[in-house]
């Protein structure tokens, strides 16, 4: 394990190798994304479609429940397959950049070390540029070792769980909206059970339990990230660590990101300025508190 100041590891997430490493994760991430978003586009077109078959066609109506089970099945057994794969290699990826540019050493227990030559397949296919994943951590405040990677840990299971917490709301939200629609609108109809029941309840269960279980998972996330944020903050306050103790904190971020849900992309955009904002000026107080002591 190197024992890196703050500055050596700002020096180091800026070589093009790390970059690279950066990029595959992404990736292979927006690979993962892609499967979910295309699953959750068709589990939603269902939902939608179901007001219009009561209102112009219910004949239809059992069909389009049926053709949901069908999707429920393909969705859970085919998608989610294909993607946690992605979404391990996008784990292992990240997991590269982080031991390289932390000074960690590699855990051969977690997963196997991927290959240079499919770090930069995948990154030369990324539709990020290298700019974008330039500055991954904050290292404009001076720090030595331990503290400089555990202001770097912290800043990462903070960020995550916060974007876990919101997002989980804002499907929660959904979740609960799209029900109670649908339950009005069959009213405003004069639906039978029977009606409601097949041609707006069963077409939306697929959208309702991806909204519902992501809700879920993204929620369970959050407290696993904020777990990880209070032990490296009560290291930081204690005044260090032990490598045994950064490889510990580095296994549970591992896990995290290779069994927890992912945020998507347009939800990233529209919090990443604030977040960015907070992430700095909290690696600053931290910083200027351990100083202080």
């Amino acid at each position: 394990m190197d024992r890196l100041s703050a500055e050596q590891i700002g020096r180091r997430q800026e070589d093009e190798r790390n970059l690279r490493r950066q990029l595959a994760a992404r990736r292979y991430y927006g690979l993962a994304k892609g499967l979910r978003l295309a699953g959750q586009s068709f589990s939603t077109a269902l939902a939608l479609t179901s007001p219009l078959v009561l209102w112009l066609k219910p004949d239809l109506g059992p069909k389009l429940a049926a053709l949901a089970g069908l999707w429920i099945f393909a969705s859970r057994f085919v998608f989610a397959r294909f993607q946690q794969s992605l979404i391990e290699k996008g784990a292992t990826a990240q997991e590269a950049f982080d031991c390289a540019v932390l000074g960690l050493d590699w855990n051969e227990v977690l997963a196997r070390r991927p290959a240079q030559e499919d770090i930069r397949r995948a990154s030369e296919r990324s539709l990020g540029h290298i700019e974008h994943v330039k500055g991954w951590y904050p290292c404009s405040e001076a720090a030595g070792w331990p503290l400089s990677v555990l202001i770097c840990q912290r800043s990462n299971t903070s960020w995550a769980r916060r974007q876990h917490t919101y997002y989980g709301l804002f499907l929660g939200a959904a979740a609960a909206g799209w029900a109670s629609l649908g339950a009005i609108f069959a009213a405003v109809e004069s639906a039978s059970l029977v009606e409601y029941l097949t041609i707006i309840a069963l077409p939306s269960l697929p959208a309702l339990l991806d909204w519902a279980e992501l809700a879920k998972a993204h929620f369970e996330a959050a407290v696993t990230r904020g777990d990880l944020e209070e032990r490296i903050a009560a290291m930081i306050r204690e005044g260090g660590a032990r490598e045994e103790d950064l490889r510990e904190i580095q296994n549970g971020l591992f896990d995290v990101r290779r069994s927890g849900p992912l945020v998507p992309d347009w939800f990233y955009k529209l919090v990443r300025g604030a977040f960015e904002r907070d992430m700095r000026g909290a690696a600053g107080d931290y910083i200027d508190e351990a100083g202080s002591r």
